[in-house]
């Protein structure tokens, strides 16, 4: 029986409790029954889980860990201290604590979360992508923009949809103007411009390693059409928002090429890899309208893994239980402890240790 500790971080209180307080009917679980059920089914798995939230307070992590002293973590911690740039440096203490954990190593989470960075690792691998620029803080938007319009203007280090909304769109050269001013004010952060793809909206929900598997493909559909066609912050996360009323998930999306679902497979499969990701990702593409080609508009190496959710759906349709999927990502982690060769005793460095041999034959 493997110790498997899920960590997770909230030091807010949950807008779900709230909503049920005050008797609105919500489509979601809260957090603690989120990761309660995550435990269970570990359980079931033939483990033994311990969940704490860490709050982002870093002597309760290591305190857990030490008196836990799990087999592998399970970490589903996305920020820490309100700031995302952190989220990376989590596994790497993982890392230099010499423990396994699921999901993606920190140079991956962190080249994630850098939209630009991995828009330009996408482009070396021969990866499509949309065409775009980048204005940074105090910039302004270039005299010639050798984009199509429309375009979207993104905050360029932000998830989870993040910044943006109905005016992320733009269709000429004042309302982008506006747009960028609009994201370096207010997110204090530099404005990724992209050309906006009007086509389907497809998330591809990748497992394992050796090699990953593309689960069923999950298509987004908007049925407003006075709406614009993308997922808003409000899409994502208010459930009593214009926004997530006119969008629906379908897995597997209704009349799609097999041809086209296989070359999205491939490209998310290399989109995966191009990022260095391990155990679970989900990469959000767009299909071109004319010509099917299918653009990454971003690979999502720590994706919602709450049952109900995209991924979950995605793992369903695949003919696997969402019981099974949790517990096969906590095997790699296991399993690359397993497979980690014994330290050595003797010296690493070479010279020392060739030293230290001549020194030996001639006593």
């Amino acid at each position: 029986m493997a110790r498997v500790l899920i960590l997770w971080n909230v030091t807010e209180e949950d807008v779900v409790e709230l909503w049920r307080q005050d008797g609105l009917a919500v489509p979601w679980e809260t957090v603690d029954e989120e990761m309660a059920l995550l435990a269970t089914v570990l359980r079931d798995g033939g483990h033994e889980p311990t969940i704490i939230n860490i709050r982002d307070d870093l002597a309760t992590l290591l305190d857990t860990i030490a008196t836990v002293k799990p087999d592998a973590i399970m970490n589903l911690v996305e920020f820490f201290r309100d700031d995302i740039e952190h989220e990376h440096h989590v596994p790497a203490l993982f890392e230099l604590l010499d423990i396994e954990y699921t999901g993606n190593r920190p140079l991956a989470l962190s080249l994630c979360q850098k939209k630009p960075l991995a828009k330009a690792l996408l482009v070396a691998a021969g990866i499509p992508t949309p065409r775009s620029l980048l204005i940074e803080v105090g910039g302004r938007v270039p005299a010639t923009v050798a984009l199509r319009f429309p375009l979207i203007v993104k905050p360029a280090y932000e998830d989870a949809s993040g910044g943006i909304d109905g005016g992320s769109i733009v269709a000429d050269r004042g309302a982008l103007e506006a747009r960028v001013a609009h994201v370096l004010a207010e997110h204090k952060m530099a404005a990724l411009v992209e050309e906006y793809i009007e086509g389907r909206e497809l998330h591809c929900a990748i497992i394992g390693n050796d090699p990953p598997e593309v689960l069923p493909l999950f298509e987004m559909e908007f049925s407003d059409p006075s709406l614009p066609r993308i997922i808003t912050y409000r899409a994502k996360w208010d459930p009593f928002s214009p926004d997530y009323a006119q969008v629906e998930g379908r897995c597997p999306p209704l009349d799609l090429d097999e041809a086209i679902v296989a070359h999205v497979k491939d490209v998310a499969i290399r989109a995966f890899h191009a990022l260095g990701c391990r155990d679970y990702a989900r990469v959000d593409l767009r299909l071109d309208p004319v010509t099917g080609e299918p653009y990454v508009l971003e690979v999502n190496p720590n994706p919602d893994l709450a049952d109900g959710c995209a991924f979950a759906t995605s793992v369903r349709a695949s003919g696997r239980t969402y019981g099974e999927a949790i517990n096969r990502i906590v095997g790699f982690a296991l399993a690359r402890g397993q497979s980690r060769p014994p330290r050595s005793d003797g010296p690493s460095d070479d010279l020392l240790r060739e030293y230290l041999a001549n020194k030996k034959s001639k006593s």
